[in-house]
């Protein structure tokens, strides 16, 4: 059975020598497209008020200045620069007026069949959305290529819808990892139906801390989407009201296949711990049984063990017969009694 570890895919903001971050810019609208990386950001400026819809991507906060400069050029407020550079923010969503922040945590399942989780901070103005990732890669191309190719309505609606469905993709991702989730803990089943192994017990344990995480990760998501569906800023426009609703059915579901997935556990787990007390019972009522009898047989060959000239058959040739076989009929009554009593 694979081990799954999960584990953050960070990149410290304090790490010596960072690696400059990956900036990516996609502008559009019904009938244009462009798309661009940019090397400095102030190069994002002329997008702040543009008639189309824009689009920045920061891959990685390895390098705190380059976050900065761009929230100066954005007019980002200094508190959400910080949530941005601080990675163990709890999903939120923060409305500061002229853009609401959102701080999400995004969930994969690597080739190795490890849990990663990352958190993606969305910037969402009247014509923008800024996304930041800890690390580069993530799972929108989908998005990209719906914009490149202007399919479906993403190019004719704003930069709320565009935010709506890179939040659709990581719930959608969710699905995936309690998926696998799923298959763990049902490989666990199968392994506790036979020898008691260490990596069991292991398992059980690693699985129940990764779904605490995953609650931690998934459940608060309610709150961010809910906040924007009720959301009374006009930078959530009325027709991405019905999508937002969507995407909070999504979640809902995406929070109960993890609930679900926790109770899972506690039943393996529950009967895992069922069959060693079950099995430890089994050993300690035959550890006693032959304790007791051996009590018999140690309380004669005591007393026939004892420093005395005169004791009764010691000088008979057939003594020692006689109290062997006296004890195997011992023997014989003691285990034909416990049988009995269905102690055996």
């Amino acid at each position: 059975m694979a081990k799954t570890r999960l584990y953050r895919n960070r990149a410290p903001a304090s790490a010596p020598g960072p690696a400059q971050p990956k900036i990516t810019l996609i502008d559009y609208n019904p009938s244009a497209f462009t798309e661009r990386e940019v090397a400095d950001p102030a190069e994002c400026l002329p997008y702040r008020q543009a008639d189309s819809v824009t689009w920045v991507n920061v891959d990685g906060i390895g390098n705190p200045q380059v976050i900065r400069e761009l929230a100066q050029v954005m007019g980002f407020h200094a508190l959400t620069v910080e949530d941005m550079l601080n990675t163990d923010q709890r999903p939120k969503a923060e409305d500061y007026g002229e853009y609401i922040y959102v701080v999400a945590k995004m969930l994969d399942v690597d080739a190795g069949g490890s849990i990663t989780i990352e958190q993606l901070s969305l910037v969402i103005g009247h014509n923008y959305v800024i996304s930041i990732q800890e690390a580069p890669g993530d799972p929108f191309e989908p998005v990209r290529e719906r914009i490149r190719h202007g399919l479906g309505r993403i190019r004719a609606t704003g930069a709320d819808y565009l935010a709506t469905r890179l939040l659709g993709v990581i719930v959608e991702r969710s699905f995936a990892v309690t998926d696998r989730l799923g298959e763990r803990i049902e490989q666990l089943d199968d392994l506790i139906a036979g020898r008691e192994r260490p990596e069991v017990l292991r398992g059980l344990y690693q699985t129940k801390r990764e779904i605490i995480y995953l609650r931690k990760a998934v459940t608060p998501l309610r709150e961010v989407v809910a906040a924007l569906w009720h959301s009374e800023s006009a930078l959530i426009r009325e027709a991405t009201v019905p999508y937002l609703r969507d995407l909070y059915d999504h979640v809902v579901q995406a929070a109960e296949r993890v609930d679900t997935s926790r109770d899972l556990l506690a039943s393996v787990q529950d009967l895992y711990l069922t069959r060693i007390s079950n099995r430890t019972n089994t050993v300690m009522k035959i550890v006693a049984v032959f304790s007791s009898i051996f009590m018999p047989l140690t309380f004669i060959t005591g007393i026939f063990g004892m420093n005395f000239e005169f004791m009764p058959l010691i000088h008979k040739p057939w003594g020692f017969a006689l109290s062997a076989g006296t004890m195997l009929v011992i023997v014989g009554a003691m285990l034909w009694y416990f049988r009995r009593r269905r102690w055996l």
